[in-house]
């Protein structure tokens, strides 16, 4: 305990060396910058000098608290087996083993359930005292180290995305519309079927005519021949 109350002592030293440190900031713009600085150097020493302590102090809790949870284990397998030996006993004596008025059997029985209940106890306190210790040791880690910043959600989200906004600049809606409009304006040959850009005459696979007027050249042919033969 006298290790935990160190430890406490320091931590309470660091917040108030902070709190100060805050407080002068807050006072700064209105202080001699030599007395800002004079005091502000001072507090800055005092406080590494608390952390210096915290984390050297560390390595010692670290230690206890490993070996509080291995004593923890260990009690934990004693229970268990102190337990057995208590159901084991009562079992047998409702099986007829053991006479349950035996003077000898109460004793070894009340003996058994003592010992259990007593390890049970004492398993207890140390589990209480381990989660002391933990809190303790999560105190020196934040105070001497600090938390790691995590990434916010909205830089995530951002990173996830710039992927599928790039996709879409990429794909320019106007070319669809072109290539429908340009799909309006083709030729298909009716000789070959092929397709030939828009305006052509002729179609470019087979050399076949491509303009409507060439039928109606076709009908003036058959009047021409019409009339001659009239």
């Amino acid at each position: 305990m006298a290790l935990e109350r160190k430890i406490q002592d320091l931590l309470a030293r660091r917040t108030e060396l902070a709190e100060r440190l805050s407080n002068l900031e807050v006072m700064k713009a209105e202080t001699n910058q030599r007395v800002y600085s004079r005091i502000k150097g001072d507090y800055d020493k005092q406080l590494n000098d608390v952390l210096g302590k915290l984390g050297a102090e560390k390595g010692s809790l670290e230690g206890k608290v490993d070996d509080l949870t291995k004593k923890i284990n260990e009690l934990e397998q004693k229970h268990q087996n102190e337990s057995d030996l208590v159901e084991e006993l009562q079992i047998r004596a409702r099986l007829r083993e053991h006479d349950e008025n035996d003077p000898t059997f109460q004793k070894d029985l009340d003996s058994a359930t003592k010992t259990r209940n007593t390890t049970a106890d004492e398993l207890d306190g140390f589990r209480s005292e381990l989660g002391d210790l933990k809190k303790v040791l999560r105190d020196v880690e934040d105070a001497t180290q600090g938390k790691p910043s995590k990434p916010s959600k909205a830089s995530k989200g951002k990173g996830k995305s710039a992927p599928a906004d790039d996709s879409l600049d990429e794909l320019d809606l106007d070319d669809g519309l072109d290539i429908e409009e340009s799909d309006d304006d083709t030729v298909k040959c009716p000789s070959c079927a092929h397709i030939n850009p828009p305006q052509k005459l002729f179609c470019e696979e087979c050399g076949a005519a491509l303009d409507e007027d060439e039928n109606m050249d076709d009908e003036f042919d058959l009047l021409d021949d019409g009339d001659l033969d009239l």
